[in-house]
């Protein structure tokens, strides 16, 4: 009774269906091993303790990440003008890329894109990224551009709420979502707090694009049936970046954890419940995999077994916590592997600054 009241909910809307994911990457890399060598020294001369970094690379469960320079350059060059013009330039390489490969994927020629969502929130560009890819690739002019810049890693999950909630209004129309994260360009090399040596360790660089559309799929996929973001009040202080002049300080607060144990079982089970639905019926899970811990703690207090984090862990082991492109990462591994299947529903969690959580469900389709 309770999925039959999803599916009679759901009947009176148009359910916008996610058509391609398609990924692109820097080409430096940097492994576990490196990436402990050289953060070791870097932080070492600025007093932290040789064997406390080590053990937060070994505990990263992060065995690869992708760099928008080799890491010498990061050594180089520290200021911000250097690092966001470098930003730009990757930024708008492998964005393009992205969403060239998407649109390909999901047979639509640039012309036919009505909206184009932009995410990011590691560099900076005015105009903003939209505006180099459409004309990169051949946008029409009227082309509608909403770039979230600030947003931090819930983005990506944002980005999809504001592409359904276009669609429904707008049955025919074609929305590609870019997330574009370049945090290595965010590293503080005179900064030796916990949160900076953590940051240095987890994040790696990439982008994803999605096309959206209420066209019946070319692929097995999975539809957008609701969503819901709660801010939760007098959070602000524990998610972000610090702009200052060396460039994006990161703020990691120790109260994420508890807050997320406190909080998030009740705002999931609230929201599936007024989709008339409970967590035994969800069947796949896109988590965004903001870290080890992150996932250990939305597996218990979500009560899921291990199996059901695995495309996030999996990800996180091979690309880092790519901020607001994560979850496009995470939904593509699963979709991959075959896991999503029609009918059976699926839960999105992602959060960010704020503290925001981002939820959605969705249902595999064909």
């Amino acid at each position: 009774m309770r999925v039959l009241l999803v599916h009679l909910t759901q009947e009176a809307f148009v359910a916008p269906t996610v058509q391609s994911i398609a990924v692109a990457l820097p080409e430096y890399t940097l492994s576990a091993e490196e990436s402990e060598a050289r953060l070791r020294q870097i932080f070492s001369e600025q007093g932290e303790a040789p064997e406390l970094v080590a053990q937060i690379v070994a505990n990263s469960g992060i065995r690869n990440r992708y760099l928008s320079r080799p890491p010498s350059y990061y050594l180089s060059e520290r200021t911000l003008t250097g690092r966001n013009q470098t930003y730009g330039e990757v930024a708008g390489k492998i964005g393009t890329e992205a969403a060239r490969k998407a649109l390909d994927e999901a047979g639509v020629r640039p012309d036919e894109v009505d909206l184009i969502i932009d995410t990011s929130c590691t560099g900076v560009m005015i105009p903003a990224l939209d505006v180099y890819v459409a004309n990169e690739l051949g946008f029409r002019s009227d082309v509608r551009r909403l770039p979230l810049t600030e947003a931090g890693c819930a983005a990506g999950a944002t980005s999809m709420a504001f592409a359904s909630e276009y669609l429904r209004s707008r049955p025919e129309a074609t929305v590609l979502l870019l997330s574009v994260e370049l945090p290595s360009l965010t590293l503080q090399l005179d900064d030796a707090t916990r949160a900076n040596v953590i940051s240095a360790a987890i994040f790696g660089d990439g982008a994803a694009a999605v096309v959206m559309s209420n066209a019946p799929p070319r692929a097995p996929t999975f539809e957008y049936l609701a969503h819901r973001a709660t801010l939760f009040p007098n959070t602000q202080e524990i998610m972000g970046f610090d702009l200052r002049t060396e460039g994006f300080k990161i703020i990691l607060s120790k109260r994420i954890p508890l807050l997320v144990k406190r909080e998030l079982r009740g705002e999931v089970d609230s929201f599936l419940e007024a989709q008339g639905l409970g967590l035994k019926e969800i069947d796949f899970f896109v988590l965004h995999p903001g870290g080890t811990k992150v996932l250990d703690n939305l597996r218990d207090v979500l009560e899921l077994e291990e199996e059901r984090v695995e495309p996030a862990r999996e990800t996180l082991a091979e690309y880092g916590n790519l901020s607001s492109a994560s979850v496009h990462f995470v939904a593509k591994e699963i979709l991959r592997r075959g896991d999503v299947e029609p009918g059976r529903f699926g839960l999105v969690v992602a959060m960010g600054p704020g503290f925001t959580l981002e939820l959605a469900l969705v249902r595999g389709v064909r």
